[in-house]
């Protein structure tokens, strides 16, 4: 019915259907026969014409201003949509995991805004179940952290993976060590983070059934909280290589641990049925690439 509104209001402007025609790029029949479409749709006459003259009725006086913003909101609809579509303005929500949100993922945002500054960015961090559940229930449009453990709706696509790593003071009599097997630190004092996050779930999964059992004397939720437990002499800690670059690393030494070296899934996940904006599209590709530079760890 767009272009019958249009026609209306062209007609109701100029009073005068050559003109009208003109102004809306079509003939005068095919102007005469919208109008006429319209009036029968709505079952009222709008308009009056004779030889000399062309009128609103009283029902076309009080449709005119409907009509007017019908068009309105139309084209300002349009506008919205072509801007969207021109990474003009909209909004983009990404949900990560804390060591992807505060370490590969600020450079990409920022590159980000600089291209499309009109465009918002939220960034959602979490552990693995948040970064899932916003994914899953649309309040993010992508998200960055491991495979979920149950599909259903999603898709998963694995970029990187990122290792599980041993934390402790440069004074430590492990400290010097290349490498260490899990075997060997059984025994230490352990800082290790809670059980309802991803790192822990994939530590706890695969140290399942090897015989390895730890001794966490503490379970912190952050990692800087782990990190900064370690540099007081508290314990050893357990982390993530992509962490390194996200802490103070003074006075302390990051050593591989093997046998079995435990490595986390990170990837994207989306849903699919979820139809993505322009701007979203463009940030996913940037965020693949982006983390396609995996984290290095520090020694």
């Amino acid at each position: 019915m767009d272009k019958h509104f249009r026609a209306f209001v062209a007609v109701a402007r100029h009073l005068h259907f050559t003109k009208a025609a003109e102004e809306i790029h079509i003939t005068q029949p095919s102007l005469s026969l919208l109008i006429r479409q319209l009036e029968e749709k709505l079952k009222v006459k709008l308009i009056t014409r004779s030889t000399r003259q062309v009128a609103l009725t009283e029902m076309g006086k009080a449709f005119l201003p409907l009509a007017e913003n019908v068009v309105l909101d139309m084209d300002a609809a349009v506008r919205h949509m072509r801007d969207l579509a021109e990474l003009e303005q909209g909004k983009v929500t990404v949900a990560a995991f804390p060591s992807v949100a505060a370490n590969q993922l600020p450079p990409i945002v920022v590159a980000f805004r600089r291209r499309y500054p009109k465009v918002r960015v939220q960034v959602v961090d979490g552990i693995w179940n948040t970064v899932v559940e916003s994914v899953r229930s649309g309040e993010a449009d992508f998200g960055i952290g491991s495979r979920p453990p149950v599909m259903g709706n999603l898709s998963y696509q694995e970029i990187y993976s990122d290792e599980v790593m041993l934390l402790a003071t440069e004074d430590h009599p492990l400290a010097s060590e290349k490498s260490l097997s899990w075997h060997q630190i059984m025994e230490e004092e352990i800082i290790v983070l809670s059980p309802d996050t991803g790192v822990r779930q994939s530590i706890d999964a695969a140290l399942e059934g090897t015989g390895i059992t730890l001794k966490p004397i503490l379970e912190p939720a952050l990692v800087q909280t782990a990190a900064s437990l370690v540099s007081a002499g508290a314990g050893l800690g357990i982390i993530l290589s992509s962490y390194l670059s996200a802490i103070r690393m003074d006075g302390l030494v990051a050593i591989p641990l093997e046998k079995p070296n435990i490595l986390r899934p990170v990837g994207i996940i989306t849903r699919k049925d979820w139809v993505m904006s322009p701007a979203a599209k463009v940030m996913l590709k940037m965020a693949i690439d982006g983390l396609h530079e995996k984290p290095v760890a520090a020694a």
